[in-house]
């Protein structure tokens, strides 16, 4: 049972029906209310019509359940578009679109490559993906946090909107409906990727190329390997591993040569010296949540400057929107190189200001708002704001104390001030879990910060990010050169590109690993405009340096496709998800978003949510001091009634968890007043899956 809820394929036709819909709509868009060339119209059509949906369903859904918001989400979508289109020219839409079919059978086969990637691998946080599609199917929307019942949920869940209507609408299991939701965005990721390569390379191999490099550009760890012995020997000294890449208990140079450590991963590991910190290949999208943003990335691409209407900036303004609720950094990176872009053709020329950057600024501006109400990290950031909550506390100052202050600590010296008063005033300089940091430093998620004052970290980070780091003063200069005649989308990407690269060597963030996605948005941005600035005619480049572009490309596809490597042995599997088998599948077939929609379930931590669309509840307080002694006590050590007492309503129970109980303990599942709401079993009698209900049991005197 890896696909459907009752096994049944013709489930998926309404699912289908509607993104068909929602498809028509955004193609009438795409026509009606932008310049489009005939080749980019359907597949920008379908790209708009995807992400139109995720705006409609999420604002939809903070008042209406799914099983209403979705389909009404694809019937407003299709409005729309034919109101543009009964505003607009005639045609409505143009027969010649169809003549790019063969994009269209592109799409259908790379959805169905990585649908065979997604059912081989169970990993990238598939219990916080998977709990947020199941919750959102259920009509939990704007989400709460899966282990905490009045806390909202701080993360971008716009992708999860999208998987979440294979579930309600296509009758997935959670697991099926995040992989096919992420098979179906990555491929409209890299058929708009090869629509932009398209346009500026103008030749049809221009589309491979973009399309190629997206897939499979990252950096370049792997040159490390041709370093002496004894420079790698002397690496191990400065550089720790964090992570899963630390679970092997090796030292840096032996770590290369090894298969990386992680759950849920191919059968044939992925080697450690072709993975990368800050730029996975995109190829490994297995979160989601990327591949999402992405696809609006070059969708904004394309429709940027192309606006035919003048409510053309109404659709920018949903689509910028949707952008920060799926990947709230990116659309920050581009907020800020826009309007820094802006600022600078007007004072250049404020007479010639063009009237597209108009639009385009007005809708960043307009979706401000809109991206303040609309849930996720943002929303609940400016909530945390404006209660106070400026993410300062014991922690940081602690931090500051062990590291001498950083920069603070230096300054403070100096001065003359007292160190305890150095600490707290760097504490209170921390805004939205940002704070300096010192020494400056590359950000790798798998190897920490690497100082750009210590030599041999230097010269690790500058191979984790590989040789395109040489290019971008040339790639800036061309992007600003093709602002100024008008194309200005490249200088808002070139400015965010430099932001997102600049934020983490300067700023360290609460959960610094993460800080490392600005760094890939920067590195994958300047990668792509080497693709499209390569080939053109006006680049007064001598050949020797056009020839070091493209070995530049080379050598970061390159690591890209010996990970695909690794990841097509998954192809031959299924995983469910991590830790979940056969018996899982039939409970949730059996109890999703079945029980009482306040009902609150104990069990193991996501496992049970994900099954039965209802949050556990484990975590009370007030972040950052959630607790969680009440739900381990009663994990070791479970209680009638300690239940009854904590007011749970079900129990999700396996064998797992009662063979490590002590028999007094199991004994509290026997009680007569337990009823089983649903159970599976495996031929051997041994393994099982238990839903059962407490609310007979009665209060506790």
């Amino acid at each position: 049972m890896y696909w459907f809820r009752n096994g049944n394929f013709f489930d998926l036709i309404p699912w289908l029906l509607f993104m068909l819909v929602c498809w028509l709509g955004g193609w009438l868009l795409a026509t009606h209310a932008f310049k489009l060339k005939s080749r980019e119209r359907l597949v920008a059509g379908f790209g708009l019509g995807m992400i139109g949906f995720v705006w409609l369903a999420n604002l939809l859904g903070h008042w209406i359940h799914p099983q209403i918001s979705f389909p009404l989400a694809a019937g407003l979508l299709l409005g729309l578009g034919l109101l543009a289109g009964w505003r607009g020219e005639r045609p409505f839409l143009h027969k010649k679109d169809l003549r790019v079919w063969p994009w269209l059978l592109v799409g259908l086969a790379l959805i169905y490559i990585f649908v065979r990637f997604g059912k081989g691998l169970a990993i990238f946080d598939e219990q916080k993906n998977l709990s947020l599609i199941s919750i959102i199917a259920a009509g939990d929307i704007p989400p709460r946090f899966f282990l905490s019942y009045p806390v909202l949920h701080k993360y971008h869940y716009g992708f999860h909107v999208f998987a979440a209507s294979l579930m309600r609408l296509g009758n997935l299991l959670p697991w099926s409906a995040f992989d096919l939701g992420k098979a179906v965005v990555w491929a409209v990721a890299v058929l708009l990727a090869g629509l932009v390569g398209r346009r500026y390379i103008q030749k049809a191999w221009g589309a491979l190329a973009a399309g190629g490099v997206l897939v499979f550009a990252t950096g370049t760890r792997y040159l490390l390997l041709l370093m002496p012995p004894g420079l790698l020997l002397r690496l191990d000294k400065v550089i720790s591993l964090q992570g899963t890449s630390a679970l092997g208990g090796r030292p840096f140079s032996e770590a290369l040569l090894h298969g990386w450590t992680i759950d849920g991963g191919p059968p044939s590991p992925y080697i450690f010296a072709f993975q990368n910190g800050i730029m996975d290949p995109f190829v490994m999208s297995h979160q989601g949540p990327n591949a999402f943003s992405l696809a609006i990335f070059f969708l904004v691409w394309l429709l940027l400057g192309r606006a035919n209407k003048k409510y053309s900036f109404l659709i920018l303004t949903a689509l910028f929107a949707t952008w920060a609720l799926a990947w709230e950094t990116s659309y920050a990176m581009f907020l800020v190189g826009a309007l820094l872009v802006a600022a600078f053709l007007f004072w250049r020329a404020r007479d010639s200001f063009d009237a597209t950057l108009k639009q385009g600024v007005l809708a960043l501006a307009l979706s401000l708002p809109v991206v303040f109400v609309q849930g996720g990290t943002l929303t609940e950031m400016l909530k945390n704001f404006i209660l106070g909550e400026l993410y300062t506390g014991p922690e940081l100052i602690e931090w500051y104390s062990a590291s001498g202050f950083g920069l603070f600590g230096v300054l403070a010296n100096w001065l003359g001030i007292p160190a305890s008063t150095a600490s707290h005033a760097a504490a209170g300089l921390s805004i939205f879990g940002f704070s300096l940091r010192w020494p400056p430093a590359i950000v790798s998620s798998h190897l920490g910060p690497l100082s750009l004052l210590s030599p041999l970290q230097l010269l690790v980070a500058l191979f984790e990010i590989g040789p395109i780091i040489i290019f971008t003063p040339w790639i800036t200069a061309w992007a600003v050169r093709k602002a100024k005649q008008g194309d200005w989308v490249f200088g808002a990407l070139a400015f965010s590109a430099w932001v997102g690269f600049l934020m983490p060597v300067l700023l360290e963030y609460e959960a610094d690993r993460d800080i490392s996605r600005l760094a890939w948005q920067a590195l994958l941005t300047w990668t792509i405009m080497l693709v499209l600035m390569l080939p053109e005619a006006k680049l007064r480049w001598p050949q020797w340096a056009r020839l070091a572009g493209v070995g530049t490309l080379a050598l970061m596809v390159f690591g890209g496709i010996v990970v695909t490597g690794s990841q097509m042995t998954a192809m031959t599997t299924t995983q469910l998800a991590h830790r979940f088998n056969e018996l899982d599948a039939e409970i949730a077939a059996e109890v999703w978003d079945e029980l009482p929609r306040d009902a609150k379930v104990f069990g193991p931590l996501g496992h049970t949510t994900i099954l039965t669309s209802r949050l556990t509840g484990v975590l009370l307080g007030d972040p950052p001091h959630w607790e969680l002694e009440d739900w381990n006590r009663l994990m070791e050590a479970p209680t009638l009634d300690e239940f009854v007492r904590q007011e749970y309503d079900f129990i999700f129970l396996d064998n797992r968890w009662l063979d490590s109980l002590p028999p007094q303990s199991q004994e509290a599942f026997d009680a007569v007043c337990i009823e089983v709401v649903a159970e599976a079993w495996d031929d051997s009698g041994v393994n099982f899956r238990k839903v059962l209900d407490l609310r007979g049991c009665g209060a506790v005197e």
